[in-house]
């Protein structure tokens, strides 16, 4: 295994850095760029990989941090990054109080990981925040009460046991909720001299029991506990540690089934960690760790040099939610790589990540199927097909499996997790985009559902598809209405510019020769100008 892609996990030795001309910037400076998904290659980590390969042309020794096995060749090739003067450094996943400490081993630390709270150590550092979403915001209203009566006295706590890799969404009900593992589970335990693991663990809906393997650290075995389909309370004493260790919860995996084809390995409640040197106020988040997710405790933001902010939707929500002014860098869209083709497929495409609703800010496949249907089905659109494009997890394959069945009789055509080849292609050849993030929410009350920016459209909008997109959040600042695309706010707009589209070929036309022109507005290149200037103004690269 090369050093690139090496899975070590010590990041004092320098990575080799990219050529550049005397002066440049950066020139000397130890950069560490931390994201805990870049296995999910999305559009959130080409933001922040750009920003290592920025940082490395610049003349900087760049580190790549992560969790996961992470091949830097590969990551490369599916986001189109040039990470040949980086290094991916895989970092156990014992909590961020560990990742914090790394942090003071780099000049420059960027944390680019979505709902973070690492209080960096480094010399000089910088947050690039997708959205500021509260960190209760999945909670139910007396957990909230709880939370935010309880948060201040807890401010400094830290949680004892946190999910790490190889876990479902957490489901359930009001009176209990659990986590599955996908058979190989992380849990993050945080330092401790007398510490006991607790938790409820079962398999429902299993067609039999398991065995599970508690793992430490180095893959010693704690304890094999067997575990049937009702849950049932464990305890696992923990050895001692000054510095955090890794549980990996190790079991076979079923697929629940044709409608859920999930591979599950056992599901997880209420764990929680006790401690026999614990003080009164250490108990109550031992017991109960979401008690230390208060939005209002952001003394972790005090350490950072700046707040970026992905979009100026974005900015103003750091602006009411953290009371802190942000820098705007755009992500990163390579404009050039889409070269639009002068005769156009009657196409209408969608390319967003496959995840239902009540996960973020889903991108709603399954309604604009349904949309495309209608019309298809009206007569309104003869000889048109629908793509369907995204990447899609394995937690998510039912929702995924949903979409199929509404396109089923249909030309639509889904493509989840195609090459990045193949979505160039069908955004240089499709006639029309259409995006419906934020659908169905109110992006007032629950901001974190919409589309903080949209680099899906401005993709589209290079390859020569004229956008046809909600009239929410990020995509204000990209389509303008009637000039490069149209912006809806409901479904009977969408079938009725889509209609008019479908009819008219040169407003058709017009229109995408216009998108193509804005697109070059959030290239590459002016993203490297965007980063460069929020480098200098805030003396990124400075001791």
């Amino acid at each position: 295994m090369s050093e690139r892609t090496s899975g070590a996990t010590d990041p004092a030795a320098p990575a080799t850095a990219a050529a550049g001309p005397d002066g440049h910037p950066a020139r000397g400076v130890r950069a560490a760029v931390y994201n805990r998904f870049w296995h999910s290659m999305g559009g959130g980590e080409r933001h922040n990989g750009m920003i290592a390969q920025v940082l490395a042309a610049e003349g900087a020794s760049v580190d790549i941090l992560g969790h996961s096995e992470v091949d830097l060749d590969r990551l490369g090739s599916h986001l189109g990054l040039d990470l040949a003067g980086c290094r991916y450094v895989r970092l156990p996943d014992r909590g961020e109080e560990a990742i914090a400490a790394v942090s003071a081993g780099y000049d420059l630390f960027v944390n680019g990981s979505y709902m973070s709270r690492i209080a960096p150590q480094s010399r000089r550092s910088a947050y690039l925040c997708f959205f500021p979403t509260p960190f209760d915001h999945d909670m139910a209203a007396w957990r909230k009460a709880a939370v935010r009566t309880a948060g201040p006295l807890l401010r400094g706590v830290r949680p004892a046991v946190s999910f790490g890799q190889g876990w479902y969404p957490p489901e359930g009900g009001r009176r209990r909720q659990w986590t599955w593992t996908n058979g190989s589970g992380i849990l993050a335990v945080s330092p401790g001299e007398r510490r006991t693991l607790r938790a409820d663990i079962g398999r429902p809906g299993a067609p039999a029991g398991t065995s599970l393997r508690v793992l430490d650290a180095g893959g010693g075995v704690l304890a094999k506990l067997e575990i049937g389909a009702d849950f049932a309370r464990f305890e696992v004493p923990l050895p001692p540690t000054t510095d955090g260790t890794e549980l990996t919860l190790v079991s076979d995996a079923f697929s629940p089934g044709d409608a859920d084809v999930r591979e599950l390995g056992v599901a997880v409640s209420r764990p929680r960690v006790t401690d026999g040197d614990e003080g009164p106020i250490a108990r109550l988040p031992l017991r109960f760790p979401w008690l230390l997710r208060d939005p209002a405790d952001l003394a972790y933001l005090d350490g950072y040099d700046v707040v970026m902010a992905n979009s100026q939707f974005t900015q103003g929500w750091i602006r009411r939610l953290w009371k802190r002014d942000a820098d705007v860098l755009f992500p990163p869209i390579q404009v050039q790589r889409l070269h639009p083709a002068p005769a156009r497929e009657k196409a209408v495409i969608t390319v967003g990540r496959f995840f239902a609703p009540g996960l973020g800010h889903a991108k709603r496949q399954l309604e604009m199927v349904q949309w495309f249907g209608a019309l298809y089905r009206a007569g309104d659109l003869p000889g048109w097909t629908m793509h369907v494009v995204g990447g899609c997890e394995d937690s998510q394959l039912p929702y995924l499996e949903l979409v199929r069945a509404a396109g089923a009789g249909l030309p639509v055509q889904i493509h989840p997790n195609a090459p990045r080849a193949q979505v160039e292609h069908l955004l240089s050849t499709s006639s029309v985009f259409w995006s419906a993030t934020g659908y169905g929410e109110d992006d007032r009350r629950r901001p974190w559902t919409a589309e903080h920016f949209g680099m899906t459209t401005v993709e589209a909008m290079a390859g020569g598809c004229v956008p046809v997109v909600i009239d929410r959040a990020g995509q204000r600042e990209i389509v303008r209405h009637g000039v490069d695309g149209y912006r809806w706010t409901g479904p009977e707009q969408v079938a009725s510019f889509t209609r008019r589209l479908a009819a008219e070929d040169g407003l058709r036309g017009r229109l995408a020769a216009a998108a193509i022109e804005r697109a070059q507005t959030f290239s590459d290149d002016a993203f490297a100008r965007q980063w460069r200037d929020i480098a200098e103004g805030r003396r990124l690269y400075q001791s």
